[in-house]
């Protein structure tokens, strides 16, 4: 992008100005230091030819100095020279790596907001042709009208549930503002099985003690996703298994449901709006906030799909 190749220039333009200021003075002291010497030297010297027979020539005398601080002079300049050449490569490759993480959070966000857009575009265009097509049928009944109506209808709710989405992405990170708390892992489950309806499609298998202290928002938030995530992706009469296990100081849950995803998306099904399905309904936002949320925990959310049985694994500390 030429926005950060500019600001990289320019950053490297500081950090090489900054290293030149700091060799030059220096090389300004040991000049001083090195001037200084020699002339002591060259005093001592003249002082001792002044007691032989045969002193050197005024000449000689003028010479010496003049050749000693020239070659000094040659070295510093020769030495911050080579600094000047080497330091602006250097001064480039510090610049360019510390603009590296500030130019992907860029990108990440653009991609974000042109994807966002995308979606919450295309919920208001159906609206506005089916409310077109509606207006614009002068044989249109009530019936019509009340269908169209009902779809626009479904297309808020749509748009309601994604904006909602997107606010907890971007509040993800504040969710540990709630205090933590102890309660029963399965119990939560369990809660989360009724109030979807689905104890037919739904075994749930846990050791006896189920306790954990941590963000019980968290957890159900991110549960929560897991859970309808697996039941959509599901054949209707298939059993979605939830197995809790004691692992050293976790509590591991692993969700698993009857089909495959392909190995070609399974890289980035916890990248925002990305779905594997084409025509597939809901925005691609899930996952993405159940891996967010689970490193706010600290924790490792995974996936691994294989022999027609999808697996999601998230290992919960007690405390």
């Amino acid at each position: 992008m030429k926005l950060f190749f500019s600001t990289t220039l320019k950053l490297a333009g500081w950090y090489l100005m900054i290293l030149m200021t700091v060799s030059l003075l220096f090389s300004s002291i040991i000049f001083l230091v090195a001037s200084t010497e020699l002339n002591s030297q060259l005093h001592g010297f003249l002082s001792q030819s002044s007691q032989q027979q045969s002193p050197p020539t005024t000449a000689e005398q003028a010479r010496q100095p003049k050749i000693s601080h020239t070659s000094l002079i040659s070295s510093l300049g020769y030495l911050n020279l080579l600094l000047l050449c080497g330091g602006g490569v250097v001064s480039y490759v510090l610049a360019r790596r510390t603009l590296e993480p500030i130019e992907a959070t860029h990108e990440a966000q653009s991609r974000f907001t042109a994807n966002a857009s995308h979606q919450l575009r295309t919920p208001l265009a159906i609206m506005r042709a089916e409310t077109e097509l509606a207006l614009a049928d002068p044989k249109a009944t009530k019936a019509d009208l009340r269908r169209a109506l009902r779809s626009n209808l479904e297309e808020v709710n749509r748009l309601t549930q994604l904006t909602e989405l997107l606010l907890k992405l971007s509040h993800a990170n504040r969710s540990l503002e709630t205090d933590s708390e102890t309660f029963d892992l399965a119990q939560l489950i369990q809660s989360l099985i009724h109030d979807r309806r689905a104890g037919d499609r739904v075994a749930l298998h846990t050791p006896s003690d189920t306790t954990l202290t941590t963000h019980k928002l968290v957890v159900r938030e991110m549960l929560a996703i897991l859970l309808d995530n697996a039941l959509k992706h599901s054949p209707a009469q298939s059993t979605v298994s939830i197995d809790v296990t004691h692992s050293r100081q976790a509590l591991q849950v692993a969700i698993s449901n009857d089909g495959a995803i392909s190995p070609w998306d399974l890289p980035y099904i916890f990248e925002r709006f990305f779905s594997g399905q084409p025509h597939a309904d809901g925005y691609g936002l899930g996952l993405s906030l159940a891996k967010q949320l689970a490193g706010t925990l600290g924790s490792q959310l995974t996936a691994q799909s294989r022999k027609n049985q999808t697996i999601f694994t998230i290992s919960l500390p007690k405390s």
